[in-house]
């Protein structure tokens, strides 16, 4: 780009994120952290991005191009009385017809209103509105801690591309499970999981979204040694021989996953054995030695040892992540040789 054009180019934006204690309840619910919301902002354009809480009205206090409201309906509706009544003002339209979702628009300056509920899961529509219907920039995403975007622990992201293997989000907002579910039916692959450390965490973050029922087809939690064998036919000498956190345990689970019972279509398991804590860890398993294998209809399993850390709820949620972008390196080598 030469200096005219550069000089020509409008400055980037600078945006809220303006939230209510009820949004933040729903954001929390919906299993959303906030820094995934201010890096689809960013990714749409935005140089700067600070989040405010609504009820402190501190976001009166700086200026800022865009302005994104999460609250209730009520809220909403009490903050156009205030602050936008005389502002012309265009619907966004959502896929539920009872949600209505607001744009005030004037001289540059934008203002979102978004009812807490199923926008959290509509967020290319408002992104599109922001970036007037331009693709968003792609967001790269780690399961690592490495990127200079923390999303959540043990997930961080870019908005360059970094090197090496990175998982990226397309250009319309997604998240990691959602890029999970879309990558499942485009492939015609129902997926399942058979889980011991992460408790059945994998399949309840993939049926967050909407439109799971499609592809998520069953969960194991198998805690226990007995439950292994009993519901996935792991081996009672493979438990002993090499313990439950061990890699041959672990493809035996994915495998017995992907074998259970009797359907027409084709499968992929993902299956998890670690040592969470705050005990039960070796000199040889230490805590946070989590064990992953992916197994799939007519190919290899694929299988990983990562060694993660924090408190054991931390080793749990940080899992998740690592087993979801495994599958999506595995369905990627995979379309390689389609």
């Amino acid at each position: 780009m030469n200096a005219k054009a550069e000089s020509a180019k409008e400055p980037s934006p600078k945006a809220q994120f303006i939230i209510s204690e009820a949004g933040l309840q729903s954001l929390t619910s919906a299993g959303i952290s906030i820094t995934w919301i201010k890096a689809w902002i960013a990714s749409a354009g935005a140089e700067e991005v600070q989040t405010h809480l609504l009820e402190t009205n501190t976001w009166w206090e700086s200026k800022a191009e865009w302005r994104i409201f999460f609250a209730t309906e009520a809220e909403l509706n009490h903050l156009v009385d205030e602050c936008f009544q005389d502002i012309p003002c265009n619907d966004i339209q959502l896929e539920n017809p009872a949600r209505q979702a607001r744009h005030f628009e004037l001289d540059g300056l934008h203002a979102l209103l978004l009812p807490i509920g199923e926008i959290a899961y509509q967020r290319s529509q408002w992104l599109k509105v922001l970036n007037d219907n331009a693709p968003l920039a792609p967001l790269y995403i780690s399961a690592s801690d490495d990127l200079p975007i923390t999303l959540e622990p043990g997930l961080s992201a870019s908005l360059t591309q970094p090197a090496g293997n990175i998982s990226c989000l397309n250009a319309v907002g997604l998240t990691l499970e959602e890029q999970v579910i879309n990558t499942l039916n485009k492939k015609n692959l129902s997926i399942r999981t058979v889980e011991s450390c992460s408790a059945g965490a994998i399949a309840a973050r993939l049926c967050r979204v909407p439109g799971s029922s499609a592809v998520v087809d069953r969960a194991w939690v198998t805690y226990s040694n007995q439950a292994k064998q009993e519901e996935v036919g792991v081996d009672a000498e493979l438990i002993e021989d090499f313990g439950a956190v061990s890699q041959d345990v672990v493809i035996a689970m994915a495998n017995g996953g992907v074998d259970a019972g009797s359907s027409d279509q084709s499968h992929i398991c993902i299956a998890t054995s670690g040592i969470a804590g705050p005990d039960g860890g070796t000199d040889e398993k230490p805590i946070g030695t989590v064990w992953i294998a992916i197994a799939q209809d007519g190919q290899s399993t694929l299988s990983r040892c990562v060694n993660l850390k924090g408190a054991r709820h931390e080793i749990q949620t940080r899992a998740v992540p690592q087993s979801l972008a495994l599958m999506l390196s595995k369905l990627e080598k995979s379309k390689a040789h389609d």
